[in-house]
């Protein structure tokens, strides 16, 4: 038996084969370049900085719409007890100066001075031009100057430069047609401060 004789390679049982080894070059190649990487990663960043100040505008803003308008709702809630108190106070003699009628005045002065301590102001009605951004046209008065306010059966109040509760008013339709549709409704519906008041409004 020669001992010197080079032993045949046992074969692998299980098939597989010795991986191959990668040189350093191709590893190189396939790796990310940092420089792209780098890149993406900036833009990323600016898109999120960008986006955080966007969000934090925005809460910005919400806070000082808040600030500002943000007793509209118990506004609307006093109103009707202002509206009531000034009917109350229509009601009395001009001369009228007992403890019931200077209380009732002094609250009222009170409560309009509160409001507009607040930036609530009443807005404008008659002697002005409709303006639908400020008046609720409830009925009309032929015979008016056309496009007129020429009462206010309702007042109308804003907060700021926001209109909280519209005026709700009558304007004025011109001089009707002799003889035509208009004039006789007029004569017909006469006795009242205008035709066409919307059904539950006051008058």
């Amino acid at each position: 038996m020669d001992f010197n004789q080079e032993e045949a390679p046992v074969p692998d049982p299980t098939g597989d084969r010795e991986p191959e080894v990668q040189s350093p070059e191709g590893a190189l190649a396939e790796a990310p370049d940092p420089t792209e990487e780098l890149g993406r990663a900036r833009e990323a960043y600016l898109r999120l900085a960008a986006d955080f100040e966007n969000f934090k505008r925005r809460r910005a803003q919400e806070a000082q719409e808040q600030a500002r308008y943000g007793a509209a709702g118990l506004l609307r809630a006093i109103l009707p007890v202002l509206d009531n108190l000034e009917r109350a106070l229509g009601h009395l003699p001009d001369d009228a100066s007992d403890g019931l009628a200077e209380g009732l005045r002094l609250t009222v002065r009170q409560l309009e001075e509160a409001l507009r301590s607040e930036g609530v102001e009443r807005i404008p009605a008659v002697g002005e031009p409709f303006d639908p951004r400020l008046h609720d046209a409830v009925a009309t008065m032929p015979g008016q100057p056309a496009g007129q306010v020429v009462a206010e059966y309702l007042p109308g109040y804003r907060l700021h430069d926001r209109v909280v509760r519209a005026a709700q008013v009558a304007v004025g339709g011109g001089p009707p047609a002799e003889g035509g549709p208009a004039a006789a409704g007029d004569a017909a519906g006469s006795g009242g401060p205008g035709e066409e008041l919307r059904e539950g409004e006051p008058g």
